[in-house]
């Protein structure tokens, strides 16, 4: 399927560097715009076209972040949570925004939607320069709309829990995920194995579908090991001329990791080798709930 490259030329690096997904994504895309011969013109977008609210149970969390302009409504509304389908289902119909390149000013919100406990899409809004990001790409959005977010908003409590103990953090992930109307900030799942390794692709096509590259790496780590206990993600992308390069975390145990070693030069390490803690996010608890939960 991949002629060019190969799928499990798998090198290590360090994970020390942080990165901002929605900058790297509009890297990713001014990289293509710059390779094409055509001029890209970006149209109106659903920005939750891809999301199903008639299936499933579905929340909608706001939650405030830090902006060097603070407006008052993030003071008066703080951290919430919505469950009105209705609501949601009205803004996928008028959410349908112009693009925009004027996108300099940071964010208000983070809005997350939430189907079944399970982590869908992710917004991010700005208030005062009026526009939303989603997947890398910037839109005209009026602070109007937000408003209409109040009318079933309820506020939500929230924790930031830091471990030093990978043990305890695996627990906390299995206790909270078993716990009614928690939900994750940020993707946890990686917690749920002491460590990681890096795989990097490259020389492949750089119109090569990334979703189906993932499975076929998935599967090499697969065949190789003869497990499946992993939990494979994606680093970042790159285009380099007409090469595409992906790299991959790969959340295992060090024991999965060592099943790998000779096909390709990697290393194992824990998620605290480079830290002497990891922080998670969880909304719709408190800090005192949280404790009475991991002391049952």
């Amino acid at each position: 399927m991949y002629s060019r490259g190969s799928v499990f030329a798998l090198q290590v690096y360090s994970l020390t560097s942080y990165y901002h997904p929605f900058a790297m994504r509009k890297a990713w895309l001014i990289a293509l715009m710059c390779l094409s011969f055509q001029p890209l013109t970006l149209s109106a977008e659903h920005v939750l076209g891809g999301l199903n609210f008639h299936t499933g149970n579905w929340t909608m969390v706001g939650v405030p972040v830090h902006n060097y302009r603070m407006l008052p409504v993030q003071q008066d509304l703080g951290t919430f949570i919505s469950q009105d389908r209705q609501l949601m289902t009205q803004l996928q119909q008028s959410w349908d925004l112009e693009p925009t390149y004027e996108d300099n000013c940071d964010y208000h919100y983070t809005l997350k939607f939430y189907q079944d406990g399970i982590l869908r899409q992710t917004m991010s809004l700005n208030l005062y320069c009026g526009y939303i990001t989603h997947e890398g790409l910037s839109y005209r959005f009026s602070s109007d709309e937000f408003e209409r977010l109040r009318i079933s908003a309820q506020p939500a409590k929230w924790s930031r829990i830091t471990f030093g103990d990978m043990g305890v953090l695996k627990r906390a992930i299995e206790v909270l995920e078993d716990a009614p109307g928690v939900y994750w900030y940020d993707d946890v799942q990686q917690y749920r194995f002491s460590g990681y390794c890096m795989l990097n692709v490259t020389g492949l096509p750089w119109n090569t579908d990334v979703d189906s590259l993932r499975h076929v790496v998935a599967n090499r780590v697969r065949m190789f090991t003869g497990r499946d206990d992993f939990y494979l993600q994606e680093y970042f992308r790159i285009i380099r001329g007409d090469e595409l390069q992906v790299r991959y975390t790969l959340n295992c145990e060090q024991d999965l990791a060592h099943l790998l070693t000779g096909r390709t030069y990697m290393n194992w390490r824990s998620h605290l080798a480079n830290q002497d803690s990891v922080r998670i996010v969880a909304i719709g608890i408190d800090e005192q709930a949280y404790r009475r939960l991991m002391n049952r």
